[in-house]
């Protein structure tokens, strides 16, 4: 049986997308900061751990073609496990799952909604960074100004994930954990989006499936890796979706609905 990652709401509303014009340390691929309305939904309370990502690779995950894409089934050859699977050092019960593709992060979301009978996705970045940020625009989810011991990043000199929630202090608005650093999160999100975005369910296989940008997806939240500048609420960040080798990589779950 799987174990479900909690989840907590993000009510319906407007939200500040991106950053300003004067921040000195946004990209310009994160502006124009523009207002933008998302209806309500559900977000992980944390990053996917190991120990929820266990069932899929114990189960059928790795070998019913239902949960992938045609790219990532084609990708994944033997693959039986994420990279990091055996390695001691990354795969703790409460540490997030890494070493994992954005084609293995769907597989996982479509078997737990297989498994669950709950609809399941990643979230789209728009969503990730509503929840991140709160409607205000706030630059790190506790605010605009940075804080040791808030996040697990480069400044907290440990150079290694931690177990999901070991910053409490630093939640979201919404009670979202870990959504500054720790590790970086995949969204459904293909690369190559601009602003002002442009809401669209990125949900649908033909979005999954799509080539070209496609073949690149965006991350979000920074790591234990980064420094502050990149674990801002707005940082935005892609690698192509078959990429598993990255160390400090895994994903959070959404929804559209919450689980009864």
């Amino acid at each position: 049986m799987p174990q479900v990652p909690e989840l907590v709401q993000v009510p319906a509303g407007p939200f500040l997308m991106g950053s300003s014009a004067d921040d000195p340390m946004a990209s310009d691929d994160e502006r124009p900061q523009h207002s933008l309305t998302l209806p309500a939904y559900w977000i992980g309370k944390t990053e996917v751990t190991n120990a929820q990502f266990r069932p899929f690779v114990e189960g059928d995950g790795y070998t019913n073609r239902d949960y992938w894409t045609a790219d990532g089934w084609a990708w994944k050859s033997s693959r039986r496990q994420p990279y990091y699977w055996d390695d001691a050092e990354w795969n703790g019960d409460q540490q997030p799952v890494v070493g994992v593709s954005w084609y293995e992060a769907v597989a996982y979301v479509r078997w737990l909604s297989a498994q669950t009978g709950h609809p399941f996705r990643l979230p789209s970045e728009a969503e990730w960074e509503k929840a991140a940020r709160g409607s205000d625009g706030r630059i790190w989810p506790w605010g605009n100004s940075w804080a040791e011991g808030l996040a697990h990043t480069r400044e907290a000199g440990r150079e290694r994930s931690m177990p999901v929630g070991s910053y409490p202090e630093g939640v979201s608005p919404y009670g979202a954990l870990d959504m500054a650093g720790n590790v970086w999160e995949w969204c459904a999100t293909a690369w190559g989006k601009g602003y002002p975005y442009a809401v669209e369910d990125e949900w649908t296989m033909n979005y999954l499936e799509q080539q070209g940008q496609g073949e690149y997806r965006m991350l979000r939240g920074g790591s234990w890796y980064n420094e502050q500048k990149f674990v801002r609420g707005a940082s935005r960040y892609d690698d192509p979706a078959r990429s598993y080798f990255l160390i400090d990589v895994g994903l959070r779950v959404a929804s559209s609905s919450p689980r009864r």
